[in-house]
């Protein structure tokens, strides 16, 4: 668009030096043809700017006043050429017509820019978001995988203390066996004792 707008500036700047070596002839019919074409050509090309609608207007205005000055200025009958007042008026607006097209080319140019700095700007602010986004999902990663660590930590411990509950279980029941075993003897020592402190009583007895 932009490299459209600079061509079309180049093709307008050339067609108004002719008009100009025109204006020389004093051929006004074919100068008001020409700016008028030329300024419509104009409107067609600058979109829906604002600024540059609104010199396009003033374009078709002095146009316009142009051509009534053309109308009016006429010699006797539309004889001849244009009387000089009148041939001044209509040089005046044509010349108007010209800033009004040159002033309409560059306002479009300016608002495209404004658009694509907007669009640019945009499409800045979208991939700022997403790296914020990514941003977030990689803390968010991050803390998961802490987490994870310190569960896996803890699931670590637990085995080992069930696996040193385990032994410890083990051990006790190893005491346990133990101690019932010196209870068994215990009870057999003490049934001898008994005995032996039996016979022995007996065997006094038969003494005396």
């Amino acid at each position: 668009m932009r490299q459209g707008i600079v061509i079309f500036i180049g093709v307008l700047l050339l067609s108004w030096s002719t008009i100009v070596q025109s204006a020389e002839k004093a051929d006004y019919p074919v100068l008001l043809a020409q700016n008028r074409d030329r300024l419509e050509e104009t409107a067609a090309q600058v979109g829906n700017y604002p600024d540059a609608l609104a010199a396009i207007a003033i374009g078709r205005a002095s146009l316009k006043k142009a051509e009534q000055a053309y109308d009016k200025g006429q010699k006797w009958m539309g004889l001849g050429s244009l009387k000089p007042e009148a041939e001044q008026e209509v040089r005046h607006n044509l010349e108007m017509v010209d800033l009004a097209v040159t002033l309409a080319v560059s306002r479009a140019a300016k608002g495209k820019n404004t658009e694509d700095a907007a669009a640019v700007e945009k499409q800045l602010e979208l991939v700022k978001n997403r790296v914020k986004l990514l941003d977030e999902r990689k803390q968010g990663e991050d803390k998961l995988r802490k987490e994870l660590q310190k569960s896996e930590a803890i699931a670590k411990e637990l085995a080992s203390v069930k696996e040193s509950h385990g032994t410890v279980s083990g051990q006790l029941e190893q005491v346990r066996a133990e101690n019932k075993k010196l209870q068994e003897q215990l009870a057999v020592l003490t049934a001898e004792k008994g005995a032996l402190a039996a016979s022995s009583a007996e065997s006094v007895g038969r003494g005396q």
